[in-house]
């Protein structure tokens, strides 16, 4: 129970310091580049072809403009 109130007490009153890392027009390779490079330090992404051809695919069907 109070483990419960703290919880509840830092949600109401802790502001959100959340802020994205890409915005949503990036093209899906500089989504998960920025990804890969700020959260998991990466030099960069390698695609496969396949994979190319599938964010293509994703691009191509309207839906590379959602969040990675």
């Amino acid at each position: 129970e109070d483990l419960a109130r703290m919880v509840m007490n830092t949600l109401n009153n802790k502001k959100s310091e959340y802020a994205p890392i890409y915005s949503d027009d990036m093209s899906l390779t500089e989504k998960i580049d920025t990804i890969a490079r700020s959260i998991y330090g990466a030099d960069g992404v390698t695609y496969s072809a396949a994979a190319r051809r599938e964010l293509k695919k994703i691009t191509e069907m309207g839906f590379g403009g959602l969040p990675v």
